[in-house]
């Protein structure tokens, strides 16, 4: 059988995460095929929802803001 990562452990539901190109990320909802999230500008929500697969290469570059 094969290890499965609990996404949920890797990406906190309502978290902040930098992307490399500078862009805040919040995820609203953590899923094994999907993350789903929006980009933050000055504390707001803006533009529409954007899905990323939790093992692409965005997400393990997506860094925790604290």
């Amino acid at each position: 059988m094969a290890n499965k990562v609990m996404i949920q452990h890797l990406f906190k539901k309502d978290g902040l995460y930098k992307t490399p190109d500078g862009k805040t990320l919040k995820i609203i909802v953590s899923e094994v095929w999907n993350l789903r999230c929006f980009e933050v500008d000055n504390g707001r929500m803006v533009g529409p929802m954007i899905k990323i697969h939790p093992e692409s290469d965005l997400a393990k570059s997506l860094v925790e803001v604290n």
